[in-house]
């Protein structure tokens, strides 16, 4: 991914911690810890038993003592085996809750963060690699992370011990080892790193096959595609993703195999010198069977503390990555910080000022918006008009504070929009977009944006019957408490594209936000219905101010003013009769639309 910021693994970990203490309190560090100490004594007493059983064996001491020596230790191993499983489940617990606490941040920053950011495609990107931290299992991401530093932790202190019981006989013995460990760490190393990039390869093309999933189950598309017989095309689309997919993991997964063959024949080459140099010093009185018995359980230890630590170094290089991805979306998007002065009229009729504004959206080499200058006056109904792609659903963004400008400034009765918090400047718009859809929520939900229980109840049912939808509502089979769709609730119901509306308006009325913004929410419906709608919401917003959006020009003809829009600038100005005067590109375009739409009126009179 282009422009992601890295962090040292030191800093990632001081991170992790932080939060993790910040989370779930020392206590679960203290419990890390008691995990990494007992993991690491239980091997040791393990292979050493074997050593001690024998030492006892020979030892010349009466029989009682013998088998108490014995059976003290046994008890002393269980004893240990039996806390580090407990603590050990401990431990897995308390970071499965650790990782589950720290999704709300996620969560939270999605929600809070410049709508500009997240809707670019670098900011959808930044999210899909983000949430692999806290949402892909408990073997990727933070939690394993923070695994992954304990079992390092274990298994090289387990190499440090063994080690040093190895260095006291032989150096020689011990530079073997090490020198093993060495060249096994480098071949995984590298199969590590291979695998990472094809991982990471796989996944991007994932992508592509789970897009090609979505579509090709998606309701609305079943009837193009089996119509115009696209099943053919989806199944060869399929093969060839899959196709991709698999050849990637494979090359990934051979680069492990590969290092695994390398580390197991240099394994049986050390076993094989190790064991045999053993046997000999055995032979030649050098050592006595217990010390030979605990040495043949050290040399066993070492390999398996040995790959220990290199699966746990491995899966920490790779869930390092995905903490870089996490830290580089939790610190991506912040443009400005929110200002500390409040509006000094909330909730009346503002004066909204646009002064040089210029937009451009990230990743593009021309401005959407150029250098637009704009006063909208209090209580003003005004049509933005133009073709599609004009600017028009950018500039509401700007206006509302939801995208903030790369140059210029927009004012609310004087005040600088930049030092406003941008809470306080979202309460004073109600927008309805384009694009009107229902949340999985209880209707009554969708309209006041609150909690079950907290909305007014009396505003509630005023708004739907302003915008036509109370009956709806009250016909529904728990009124206005029913979900909406079925993905939380396999009651909720469905509403129609015109009822939708009505909710959208609802909504937008509940919140009774002095300016009042609708882009296009008709755009569906045909000129002469779309215009009703449009004066319909017009005689609804009494002592607000209007906006209107659309790139049918019939249907605002009823607005104070009309700014046609080419191009992200506004090129004509005034109200419809003074455009029509004008003959300009406004009167052109209406006179087109004009001509169409009687044509089209006159067809269907024709086949009626």
């Amino acid at each position: 991914m282009q422009d992601r910021k890295k962090h040292s693994i030191w800093d990632q970990y001081r991170y992790t911690f932080h939060y993790m203490r910040e989370k779930t309190g020392v206590f679960s560090l203290a419990v890390c810890a008691g995990d990494a100490v007992l993991s690491i004594m239980l091997p040791f007493l393990e292979a050493a038993l074997a050593g001690v059983v024998a030492a006892c064996l020979v030892s010349s001491g009466p029989a009682g003592q013998i088998l108490a020596m014995a059976a003290g230790y046994i008890i002393l191993l269980q004893t240990v085996r039996f806390l580090q499983s407990h603590v050990r489940q401990l431990r897995v617990k308390l970071l499965f809750l650790f990782r589950g606490k720290m999704g709300p941040e996620l969560d939270k920053k999605s929600l809070e963060m410049d709508g500009q950011s997240l809707e670019s495609t670098q900011g959808q990107q930044k999210r899909r690699a983000a949430s692999r931290n806290l949402y892909s299992g408990n073997e990727q991401g933070i939690e394993a992370f923070a695994a992954g530093f304990w079992d390092i932790l274990i298994h090289f202190g387990g190499l440090v011990v063994y080690g040093v019981i190895v260095g006291r006989y032989s150096l020689l013995l011990l530079l073997l080892l090490t020198l093993q460990t060495m060249c096994t760490a480098w071949f995984h190393s590298l199969a590590g790193k291979r695998e990472y990039k094809m991982e990471e390869e796989a996944r991007e093309n994932l992508n592509g096959l789970m897009y090609l999933k979505r579509e090709s189950i998606a309701p609305g598309n079943g009837k193009d595609i089996r119509l115009y017989r696209m099943d053919r095309w989806f199944l060869g689309e399929f093969h060839e993703w899959i196709g991709k997919v698999t050849a990637l993991i494979d090359k990934g997964t051979t680069a492990v195999t590969a290092a695994g063959i390398a580390g197991a024949a240099l394994a049986f080459i050390r076993n094989a010198a190790v064991y045999g140099w053993l046997i000999m010093e055995m032979a030649k009185g050098n050592l006595t069977l217990p010390v030979f018995l605990l040495y043949v359980g050290i040399v066993a230890g070492v390999e398996i503390w040995m790959n220990g630590l290199f699966d746990a170094l491995q899966q920490s290089y790779v869930n390092k990555k995905i903490m870089d991805d996490y830290r580089d979306f939790m610190e991506y998007g912040v443009l400005k910080e929110d200002g500390e002065e409040t509006l000094k009229n909330p909730g009346s009729i503002h004066e909204i000022r646009l002064e040089h504004i210029c937009f451009r959206y990230g990743g593009s080499d021309a401005d959407t918006i150029h250098d637009l200058n704009l006063t909208i006056r209090p209580g003003e109904r005004l049509a933005l008009v133009g073709l599609n792609g004009a600017g028009k659903t950018t500039l509401i963004k700007l206006l509302c504070g939801i995208y903030r400008p790369t140059q210029g400034k927009i004012y609310l009765d004087g005040q600088d929009m930049d030092t406003l918090t941008r809470k306080e400047v979202f309460k004073e718009f109600s927008v309805v977009f384009q694009d009107v859809f229902a949340f999985s929520f209880p209707l009554a939900e969708n309209v006041s944006c609150l909690g079950t229980g907290q909305e007014d109840k009396k505003r509630l049912r005023e708004s739907l019957e302003k915008a036509g939808l109370w009956e709806k509502a009250a016909s529904l089979p728990k009124g206005p408490d029913t979900a909406m769709n079925k993905d939380l609730d396999e009651e909720g119901v469905s509403l129609s594209g015109g009822e939708l509306q009505k909710l959208m308006l609802a909504r937008a009325l509940y919140k009774d936000a002095p300016t009042v913004i609708l882009d296009e929410p008709a755009a569906a419906l045909d000129p002469i219905a779309e215009s009703e709608m449009y004066e319909k919401y017009d005689a609804m917003l009494q002592a607000k101010t209007g906006i209107f959006i659309s790139h049918r020009l019939s249907s605002t003809r009823f607005c104070d003013r009309i700014l046609f829009m080419e191009k992200g600038r506004i090129v004509e100005e005034g109200d419809h009769e003074y455009l029509m005067k004008q003959d300009g590109a406004y009167a052109r375009m209406f006179a087109l639309q004009a001509r169409y739409y009687r044509k089209k009126r006159e067809e269907e009179r024709i086949y009626e």
